[in-house]
């Protein structure tokens, strides 16, 4: 107890020592909801992009977002090793953007931390592919995916765990209904699948399926909008999922990525019409700027079955060496990224390379041609932070890009120009 010894308490009468414990209970309560408040400095080498709030811990990974009882919140995760830096759901109110506040602080060591919000936007499903430890809440000793209850977002609270033999790298929610299909990304077998799970009742998981997968199983898994196609990032290729039925999806189509190193993720663009997929050079490991690209396809339905079409390659033109404040190059290759909802931009992590601001409404179907000429892919702006390395980039209303940063933590930059 902060303060007071064991012998200072058992000398208190039996009111005082159960008002203090009620006192003591509140605060370990507030600390446990209420994250710090510190925040890296805000600075660094960009263009059309400016950073205008952090909220810093470290080894942020994915995020998400919802609008609850008026207010938008920022899920994001943290994969560090201990409470002391910043493990866990960090729960941010961005209704003022330029202002975010940490309203809560759900403290479970994870790995790697993959979030999704289910289609109902109560339950938040949180991802492991490591056993958990003591200090991993219902996953202690768990390997696979954690629910949580996010009705009051003040208030987290964890209701449920699936246990996954291959653990779970990511998951996706599916669109319009209550099931999650889990990416185990285990390359070490060539038995690769998709398990299936129903989150009708989110404190207990149910599995309902296992897929097998062509190859490795799946590093990432997207779904488009009406929820009747998914496309799996496959590692080292890309499948297109009939989900009609969410239960029983058959493979419809399989293809390969040119140039790819790692696929590792997909999606598709809002009108369902197109695929961008990111290829992530290396692995996340260092890796020569300017690192692996985002590919272009177009998703052709005139025939029995679906499947892609390729059509170009993005990535960025120069090569960024170290910026001032990063202790090297480290990793520089695309990573999570996100399709604005009128599909005309993108937002991606770069790791080292920042988060960079794209405009895709020049793609017309055509082949692209050179970086920055018609019917290409323009990069609007970026923005390098001070000793930053980004790992997921994502829109959320407004003219705000926010990232997730393995050494900053929570990053808001502004959108100056279009």
């Amino acid at each position: 107890m902060s303060g007071l010894g064991k012998e200072r308490t058992e000398d208190m009468n039996p009111r005082t020592r159960a008002l203090f414990a009620a006192v003591a209970g509140a605060s370990l309560l507030l600390s446990a909801l209420i994250g710090p408040a510190q925040s890296a400095p805000l600075k660094g080498e960009g263009k059309n992009l400016k950073i205008v709030a952090n909220i810093e811990y470290s080894n942020g990974s994915d995020m998400e977002f919802a609008t609850i009882k008026g207010r938008d919140y920022a899920f994001a995760a943290s994969y560090a090793g201990s409470i002391e830096d910043g493990a866990g759901l960090h729960v941010i109110d961005i209704t003022k953007p330029a202002k975010p506040k940490e309203v809560a602080w759900l403290k479970c060591v994870v790995y790697q931390g993959d979030v999704q919000i289910s289609h109902d936007q109560k339950t938040l499903i949180l991802a492991w592919d490591s056993v958990g430890t003591p200090e991993s809440c219902l996953m202690s000793g768990k390997i696979g995916f954690m629910t949580i209850d996010i009705t009051n977002p003040k208030n987290p609270k964890p209701l449920g765990t699936a246990e996954i033999a291959r653990g779970s790298h990511n998951i996706t929610a599916h669109p319009t209904k209550p099931y999650v299909y889990n990416s185990d990304s285990d390359v070490g077998k060539v038995d690769g699948n998709i398990e299936i799970w129903s989150i009708k009742n989110p404190a207990k998981p149910k599995h309902v399926n296992t897929v097998m997968a062509l190859g490795h199983s799946p590093h990432d898994i997207s779904f488009n909008k009406k929820g009747n196609l998914a496309v799996t990032a496959g590692v080292d290729d890309i499948s297109i999922l009939d989900t009609s039925d969410p239960e029983n999806p058959t493979i419809a189509s399989v293809m390969q990525c040119p140039t790819c190193s790692i696929i590792h993720d997909a999606k598709f663009t809002p009108d369902g019409k197109r695929v961008i997929v990111g290829d992530e050079g290396g692995g996340g490991l260092p890796y020569p700027c300017p690192g692996g690209a985002l590919h272009f396809y177009d998703l052709n339905t005139d025939g029995p079955a679906p499947f892609l079409v390729y059509q170009g390659i993005y990535e960025p033109n120069e090569v960024l060496l170290a910026h001032e404040g990063q202790s090297g190059p480290g990793a520089c290759t695309s990573h999570v990224f996100d399709i604005s909802d009128d599909g005309k931009y993108v937002s991606i992590s770069w790791y080292s390379a920042g988060t960079r601001y794209l405009d895709v409404s020049a793609y017309t179907g055509a082949t692209f041609g050179e970086n920055n000429t018609p019917g290409g892919v323009v990069e609007v702006g970026y923005f390098l932070p001070d000793g930053g390395s980004s790992w997921s980039s994502k829109f959320f209303k407004g003219p705000y890009i926010y990232s997730n940063d393995q050494a900053r933590g929570f990053d808001v930059f502004k959108i100056t120009a279009k």
